[in-house]
């Protein structure tokens, strides 16, 4: 008997959807067991990095456009105001210049519209959603994993993935650590519309609050209050006492930051106090594997708690699609996690102590260090964290496999290493056509089994090349590299009066720079795609980017492509349109390209004897 995986949810939250719509698209059955009686949840908001909007976009879908049209897409010039108590402004952080730089934008948005999001993708997708009860208590077994639910009913599945939150019972079965750690603040949230604040970002510092403002989208703001204070003293009072107490304790402030508080819809207030947890090494027992805040709860200070879950989602959902053995699946996704949640926890903790002030010289002190430094979270480490990036857009889908099976690769067996492919946008405008378009190849790669990095147009933003400029450009040390691990290469370029893109020929220039002798990129398959209206244009650009490829030692035996827009993905199995069709000969061309090489026994090297 042939049957699809089987995967139950704990926890229809943020992590809990985003893990179902991934999955549940990739082909496997997903259940979401949900406590709640209905999937909602409130109107706080959240903004999405351009980490965690890469992770959205890597879901499947329709989740990343949904996000974009229901919240407040970061513009490339955009600044967020940071003021003190009394409105002054001590500096204008260009947040809008963190999207220009990791090729996604920042997205303020509310909690409610992404949930929602993911909730409808997930049913889209083919997920269950089971409400009114909760995971209990699991047992392992070789084969598969018994769930106990709060209704005592037991579901039996091949994995279990615990993402029920900071209390979660799936952690408390598996590690026993414990209750979370209370960080010595707590948490009033809401919404204004009508502010004379306007439509742009706000840090108001005072002592021992902190007031972070945020428009999501309709002409609303949504704001939180980081109250220093001891445990359970603020969500006792409830919303609409919260909220006045929290008016009287800003007295004296700036008055439209008063007036933004005393005049947010009651119903819409969320008090919570803020609790953590120190990272952990083990995430998984068997057949079971955390996610989200069960895996890593963190305080908000970073802004980072959705975006990690949706970054847990991705990855596990790859994990699960491309190995034989759920086992090995859920250890493999645990590797790639626990580093980089354990680092972004205890840095989110870190920066929340930094705001954490209650007394006049501190206040001083964060006042002074925020005005040099221009920007609130005066960070370098924090380009880490937020420029992280899915290792492919999407795996193969898995098979089906028989129930009989037993669910571990033979002894002995080992899977072909996947091509690698690079794919460089020349366009500098984020979101561009060109862009889109090495969005839509990238997909494709991935869909046919290959790991994939796309570098847009922000990316490759280099400064005029140089000899040397690889040892002293963080970005350009960093395309190098993948062009090194590439076994293929796809170029896409706007066509500009007959050429290629003078960004897309500067960043191709720095492949000069690549230490070694000949031949630059080493025989490796180069994709061509022009895109403009202009028939003779395209054509002089497809010409361009050929020869390009061949200065460069490349093998661009795959056909150019030329075309006006990105090609319309059909619904299910429908057909592809015509230019979807030429884009799709060019990817499958490249990949047979591609997957010669991977199949090589010798090192993909680029720019070094081999």
């Amino acid at each position: 008997m042939v049957m699809r995986r089987s995967v139950t949810v704990a926890g229809g939250g943020i992590g809990g959807l985003a893990a179902a719509a991934a999955m549940a698209g990739r082909g496997f059955d997903v259940t979401v067991v949900e406590r709640a009686s209905r999937i909602d949840s409130g109107g706080s908001g959240l903004v999405l990095h351009p980490n965690g909007v890469w992770a959205a976009d890597a879901l499947g879908g329709q989740i990343g456009s949904r996000v974009r049209a229901a919240g407040h897409v970061t513009a490339d010039d955009e600044v967020r105001v940071l003021m003190d108590a009394s409105g002054t402004v001590l500096a204008e952080e260009p947040i809008g210049a963190t999207g220009r730089k990791f090729g996604a934008p920042q997205i303020s948005v509310l909690r409610r519209a992404l949930h929602r999001a993911l909730l409808d993708e997930a049913l889209a997708a083919g997920a269950s959603v089971r409400l009114a009860t909760a995971v209990e208590d699991y047992l392992t077994h070789e084969s598969h994993v018994s769930v106990r639910l709060g209704d005592d009913s037991t579901i039996v599945c091949d994995a279990l993935v615990g993402a029920d939150g900071i209390d979660s019972a799936v952690r408390r079965r598996m590690l026993g650590d414990g209750p979370p750690q209370y960080r010595g603040y707590t948490s009033v949230r809401g919404r204004t519309s009508g502010s004379v604040l306007g439509q742009r970002g706000h840090v108001v510092s005072g002592r021992g609050v902190q007031l972070f403002v945020t428009p999501v989208g309709g002409g609303t703001l949504h704001w939180t209050a980081k109250i220093t204070s001891p445990a359970g003293i603020w969500p006792p009072l409830g919303p609409a006492t919260a909220q006045r107490r929290l008016t009287e304790t800003l007295e004296g402030w700036y008055g439209p930051v008063v007036a933004l508080v005393r005049d947010a819809d009651s119903a819409d207030i969320v008090v919570t106090d803020i609790y953590d947890r120190d990272p952990v090494s083990r995430w998984t027992d068997g057949r079971v594997v955390l996610l989200g805040d069960a895996a890593h709860p963190m305080v908000p200070a970073l802004g980072q708690g959705a975006n990690m879950a949706l970054e847990d989602a991705i990855v596990l959902a790859d994990a699960m699609a491309s190995h034989p053995s759920v086992t090995a699946a859920l250890d493999a996704y645990a590797r790639e996690r626990v580093g980089r949640a354990a680092s972004v926890v205890l840095r989110s903790r870190h920066r929340g102590s930094l705001d954490e002030v209650t007394d006049r010289a501190a206040v001083s002190r964060r006042n002074a260090r925020t005005r040099s430094a221009g920007r609130k979270d005066a960070d370098p480490g924090l380009t880490a964290v937020v420029g992280w990036r899915p290792r492919s857009v999407r795996r193969e889908r898995p098979r089906p496999f028989e129930a009989t099976a037993a669910d571990h690769p033979k002894e002995g067996v080992h899977a072909m290493r996947a091509p690698h492919i690079v794919l460089v946008s020349g366009s500098l405008r984020v979101g561009s056509t060109s862009d889109q378009v090495a969005g839509w190849c990238a997909r494709e790669c991935a869909d046919r089994g290959a790991t994939v990095r796309v570098f847009t147009g922000a990316e490759i933003d280099f400064p005029a090349y140089r000899p040397g400029i690889g040892a002293t450009h963080e970005g350009v040390a960093g395309f190098l590299e993948e062009l090194r691990r590439a076994d293929g290469v796809v170029l896409v370029s706007p066509t500009y009066h007959a050429t290629v893109s003078g960004l897309l020929k500067n960043a191709l220039d720095c492949v000069n720079d690549i230490d070694g002798p000949l031949p630059y990129l080493d025989g490796r398959a180069i994709g061509t795609v022009a895109v403009g209206a202009g028939a003779q244009g395209a054509v002089a650009t497809l010409t361009t980017l050929r020869t390009i490829g061949h200065a460069l030692r490349g093998w661009p035996t795959p056909s150019g492509v030329t075309m006006t827009k990105v090609p319309v993905r059909p619904t299910a199995d429908g057909p592809l349109s015509p230019d979807g069709e030429r884009l799709a000969q060019m990817v499958s061309q490249l990949m047979w390209l591609a997957g010669t090489r991977a199949a090589a026994t010798r090192p993909a090297l680029l720019g070094a004897a081999a």
